[in-house]
């Protein structure tokens, strides 16, 4: 003896492993699974009557409610990703298909709702994405984020010729003190540079770890190079003063390059170089200082040790 389909339904329903729920025409949900009330941390009398608003996050906006609404309120299927908030003000991220059910005249009288719960594949998605433009040691972007960051302030400021700014920050004397104390206090020393940098700069500035002991600062919307000056001056001070790092006092300086937009090129590539060559200057004359980039350091070799040696 089989069973009836609307018992064997509404059973397969109930034991369904996504979260189900059922809407009237006016929005008013009528039926919710165990999945559902486990999922959103609701009981079924806290639900029933109400409208899924009680879900919203706020992560999206009236205008993605609307066309939801206006797809769905059409007698067409709507399927999309939406984070939605728990009883107890948590968030998870639904993957959700929602489908008109139609009567005989073609009438919308209710809606199901299904929701797969892909927190954790959002995560891991926002992780990889966070690594792949991450320092994964001092979590700054990295040379690949700054690169694209530097690109957008070029492409915002050439209509007007907008003044930007390139620090290209290289640490003096980095190797030896890496090598005398071993690698974990070079990455200590590295961490405590990274947050010396966020604590100088502007909300606006962008600041990156470009590899080894490099790291770079963008300033958009310069009005002067100067400005551009005054903050190198300060980042060498700051990143001059001694560190204590495991009990012990450590000092390390900053070499710092500068390159402006436009007047010392109008590309990436450009900016980056003049920035590096700027920085070589710096290192020639004495270290623990910055330089502008002027022509005459364009294609100069190297005035100090290769990368790495500081």
């Amino acid at each position: 003896m089989t069973d009836r389909p609307q018992p064997l339904l509404a059973r397969a329903l109930e034991a369904a492993a996504n979260a189900v729920m059922i809407a009237d025409r006016d929005g008013r949900i009528v039926w919710v699974n165990d999945a559902f009330c486990r999922l959103s941390g609701y009981g079924r009398d806290e639900v029933i009557g109400r409208t899924p608003g009680l879900l919203k996050s706020g992560k999206q906006s009236p205008d993605f409610y609307r066309d939801l609404w206006e797809t769905i309120a059409s007698g067409r299927t709507w399927q999309g990703e939406l984070v939605e908030r728990r009883r107890d003000g948590s968030l998870w991220t639904a993957n959700q298909v929602i489908t008109p059910l139609l009567d005989e005249s073609g009438r919308v009288t209710h809606f199901v709702a299904i929701q797969h719960d892909v927190t954790a594949i959002t995560r891991e998605r926002e992780e990889i994405q966070r690594l792949a433009y991450h320092d994964s040691l001092t979590g700054l972007p990295n040379r690949a984020s700054f690169l694209e960051s530097l690109e957008r302030g070029i492409a915002r400021a050439a209509p007007d010729q907008r003044l930007i700014a390139l620090l290209f920050l290289d640490l003096d004397d980095f190797k030896p003190i890496n090598d005398a104390l071993g690698h974990a206090a070079g990455d200590e020393l590295l961490v405590a540079v990274a947050e010396r940098l966020r604590a100088a700069v502007r909300k606006t500035d962008a600041v990156a770890r470009l590899g080894g002991d490099e790291f770079a600062v963008l300033l958009t919307d310069v009005e002067h190079p100067d400005t551009a000056g005054a903050l190198a001056g300060k980042l060498v001070d700051r990143i001059g003063q001694p560190y204590m790092l495991s009990g012990r006092r450590i000092e390390v300086g900053v070499s710092i390059g500068i390159s402006v937009y436009p007047r010392d090129g109008a590309t990436v590539d450009t900016l980056l170089s003049h920035a590096d060559a700027a920085m070589y200057a710096a290192k020639a004359r004495g270290r623990r200082q910055y330089r502008f980039f002027d022509a005459s350091q364009a294609g100069a070799p190297p005035a100090r040790s290769p990368r790495g040696a500081g």
